[in-house]
């Protein structure tokens, strides 16, 4: 009965601490919470466009950033589905460790696969443009990304 109990605790705690890393800065509600990302998508085809010159390059490049921003899309949905499921999962007296390593599984595997297409898109961006080009732009994306961290510690 007592690895039983140590199991139940084990697990309920890592559901908790799971929650707490998955909602990440989102913790207050807001009307979308993908609002600031879609305006830094936009900062970022502001920035392709302005910096490669060719139209084509250019517009590759804005392709690019859209596919990046559908991925962050997905990861969005993703995650709320998975806080769903482990939320539901909790909620099941009956669910057991492996139920709970099924849905970690699960996400993790999304997630990865997610990581290796924006390698996948890094790689095809650098190969769209020039040295000055992709260090003008690294400028606006590292903006966009302490904006993003700063506005999380403000929360």
């Amino acid at each position: 009965m007592n690895d039983l109990m140590n199991k139940i605790v084990h697990t309920g705690s890592a559901c908790i601490i799971l929650l707490i890393l998955l909602t990440g800065c989102s913790h207050q509600p807001k009307t979308s919470d993908l609002v600031p990302a879609k305006r830094a998508f936009d900062e970022l085809r502001t920035a392709v466009l302005r910096e490669i010159k060719d139209p084509d390059r250019a517009a590759r490049g804005v392709s690019l950033v859209d596919q990046l921003e559908q991925l962050m899309v997905e990861a969005n949905d993703d995650q709320k589905a998975h806080v769903e499921s482990i939320l539901s999962l909790n909620a099941n007296y009956d669910a057991t460790e492996e139920d709970f390593r099924a849905i970690l599984r699960e996400f993790n595997a999304k997630r990865i696969d997610r990581q290796e297409r924006i390698i996948d898109i890094n790689q095809q961006a650098k190969d769209l443009t020039t040295e000055a080009e992709w260090k003008a732009i690294a400028k606006v994306q590292e903006k966009i990304v302490r904006k993003t961290l700063e506005a999380c510690q403000e929360m």
